[in-house]
């Protein structure tokens, strides 16, 4: 061979070899995580060993048949000075090391500071070389994708106008407050829910959401129950195949072709399609926490909310390897959301803070500065100072700082006002504009509540009425619309609170809260959910109806587990449908079941009847439906029967 010709073929062999590859998240500018080990993967040939550098330390490893490679770097200690990351022949440039953090959820997260008068202000002043950020592309996928198309950035005004506000207020908070590097990963989409945020994995990890996680398995291409659902697919057009040409034989007509297993569509909407496209190529990524601010398009749904913030998380955690990832949210602001029920949002409030249950989570509340006529609040910078609150008291030693705000922690009848008691008062409850407290609402024996008095005495509150001579109950900021002045003298605000919502002191535990059903003639519409989820809201996943076979009575029946002591069942059934006459039923073995009342339903209204009765041992709660209007409420056949909740409990 030829000199030149055998140094041209080495040449060719040592670039094809030397073809070591980083994902988008290594890039010039970046910033990685201090005081942790520190994971750096990539690509490359099969068998190819790959040298990375940083910082004084060298780590090998050999890249996997795939030719996927990872190594983890030591923990490193912060460092505003510009370092190169080497992997094989890749180079980074400008690396600091510090604090990152994970910033995601819809539209006010996504919000740029270009996009509020007070946050445009801001971006001439934004040159902050120890701040870099990086957005990941809007981008759904059935699978998990292993890269992403984006780079980091230093934070430039040109770069901040276009980046999320809160993002970009938040990193720049910790990065005064903490003299270090910080970088921002952005990976937001305006209007989706916390479904697409999420995992399969993550989904099957959560015992409530067992029905959704089995529907995705079914639709996501290469699982194995797809793969399964279709094979038995084919199978039946084969036999189809055979018995439609028999057909044709024989002069006869072709039976129809089976139906084909739903698809999912994968777009922005669909469980698992954002956290495989926009999150998943993230990890393993050393990560400090993350900041989340959604929910408003999944309001509606009560405390299910909470199973999915439990679902999403533990995806997150379990992908970045992090199994406590700090989690602080956003309590969504009030707002008008048209003609909806004004109870519905209060309610979603109460199930964020449920999510406080979930280990390493923390809650901004921003109901003062809310704007009921705008969904996407102004005041961005206030909103992230919140979230940073929680930061530096929880991550970073800042054990001076309380960052909740006040939160409801009971209730006392005295005479004829009502205590409420709060956590986290601070150094005491104020009103935030000096007026007298408002949003205070008290009702007696029969329920019907009438604006209140409110007086601050220590950490607690005085409710009272000359309406309610002998009050019961008391609510607080439980409207939509409410942009209450309670707060503390810290300046952090009340949430809203119902003395006897979700649980009524009055009536116990629901028993049926969560339970499953059986239902004698099952849905196929999407609609064979939400009976025991807690919420009444008219649609599915918080709406059950049975299928519209014409053949009445019908039941769906409710396990409560094991036998317990019942005297008490509520039926809720929403505006839309025509259910009619429903009766209530109890069974200790599922077979027998003794009739304990029944209730005939008004066409066209929300309503929820009450069916008490001696203390009866039940196992099973049997709702039957005896019969419909004739009418119609809503678009719907009347031959489906609809219940938005099923509630049991043992009254004392």
């Amino acid at each position: 061979m030829k000199p030149l010709l055998l140094l041209s073929c080495l040449a060719v062999f040592t670039t094809a070899h030397a073809a070591v590859r980083l994902p988008a998240i290594f890039t010039d500018h970046m910033v990685l995580q201090r005081g942790m080990p520190v994971p750096v993967w990539g690509k490359a040939d099969p068998g190819e060993e790959v040298t990375v550098e940083f910082a004084g330390q060298k780590k090998s490893t050999k890249a996997d048949a795939a030719g996927r490679w990872m190594v983890k770097l030591d923990a490193l200690t912060a460092n505003d000075q510009p370092q190169v990351l080497k992997a094989g022949t890749a180079t980074v440039q400008d690396v600091l090391v510090g604090e990152v953090w994970l910033a995601s959820g819809q539209s006010n997260m996504e919000w740029e500071m270009q996009m509020k008068p007070d946050s445009a202000a801001d971006i001439p002043k934004a040159t902050h070389p120890r701040l870099r950020l990086i957005e990941v592309p809007k981008a759904v996928a059935a699978n998990p994708q292993e890269d992403v198309k984006t780079a980091w950035t230093q934070c430039t005004p040109a770069s901040a106008a276009s980046f999320s506000a809160v993002a970009y207020y938040f990193g720049l908070r910790l990065q005064e407050e903490l003299k270090v590097p910080v970088g921002m990963i952005l990976s937001a989409w305006g209007g989706t829910r916390i479904e697409p945020w999420t995992s399969i994995e993550g989904l099957d990890a959560v015992p409530a959401l067992k029905e959704l996680a089995a529907d995705m398995h079914t639709k996501i291409p290469g699982s194995d129950i797809y793969r399964a659902t279709h094979e038995k697919y084919l199978a039946e057009i084969d036999a189809w195949s055979k018995t439609a040409r028999a057909a044709l034989d024989q002069k006869k007509a072709v039976p129809a072709l089976p139906k084909q297993p739903a698809a999912a569509p994968f777009n922005e909407v669909t469980p698992t399609s954002l956290y495989n496209a926009m999150i998943h190529p993230l990890t393993p990524f050393a990560l400090r926490g993350s900041i989340w601010y959604q929910g408003e398009s999944n309001h509606v749904e009560g405390f299910a909310y909470m199973e999915k913030t439990k679902a999403l998380l533990a995806s997150w955690r379990a992908a970045f390897q992090l199994p406590e990832l700090p989690f602080y949210f956003v309590q969504i602001a009030p707002w008008q959301y048209g003609t909806e029920d004004a109870e519905i949002l209060p309610q979603f409030w109460q199930a964020q803070r449920e999510c406080l249950q979930i280990p390493h989570t923390g809650m901004a509340v921003i109901s003062d500065i809310g704007e009921v006529t705008d969904i996407h609040p102004a005041h961005k910078k206030e909103v992230a100072r919140r979230l940073s609150l929680w930061a530096l008291a929880k991550e970073y030693g800042h054990k001076e700082i309380d960052p909740n705000g006040p939160l409801y922690a009971g209730y006392a009848i005295e005479g004829a006002a009502i205590r409420a008691k709060f956590d986290h008062s601070g150094s005491g409850l104020a009103s935030r504009d000096g007026k007298p407290l408002s949003h205070f609402e008290i009702a007696g024996k029969d329920g019907v509540f009438h604006p209140a008095e409110a007086k601050i005495d220590g950490s607690s509150i005085l409710i009272s009425s000359a309406a309610v001579p002998e009050p019961r109950r008391a609510r607080f900021a439980w409207s939509k619309l409410a942009i209450h002045n309670l707060m503390n003298n810290e300046g952090l605000q009340a949430t809203a609170f119902h003395t006897h919502w979700p649980v009524d002191p009055d009536m116990g535990d629901n028993l049926a809260r969560g339970c499953t059903w059986e239902s004698s003639d099952k849905n196929t519409y999407g609609w064979d959910t939400g009976l025991t989820d807690g919420s009444v809201v008219e649609y599915p996943p918080n709406c059950y109806a049975t299928s519209n076979s014409d053949k009445f009575p019908k039941h769906v029946t409710v396990d409560l587990k094991k036998p317990k002591p019942v005297n008490l069942v509520c039926v809720s059934v929403p505006a839309i449908g025509s259910t009619k006459t429903v009766a209530v039923s109890v069974s200790v073995d599922g077979k027998t079941f003794r009739e304990v009342g029944r209730h005939a339903f008004t066409l066209g209204k929300a309503e929820r009847a009450r069916v008490s009765f001696p203390d009866a041992d039940a196992r099973y709660i049997r709702i039957s439906y005896l019969d419909h209007h004739a009418k119609l409420a809503g678009e719907y056949p009347n031959t489906f029967a609809f219940t938005t909740e099923v509630e049991a409990y043992h009254t004392k």
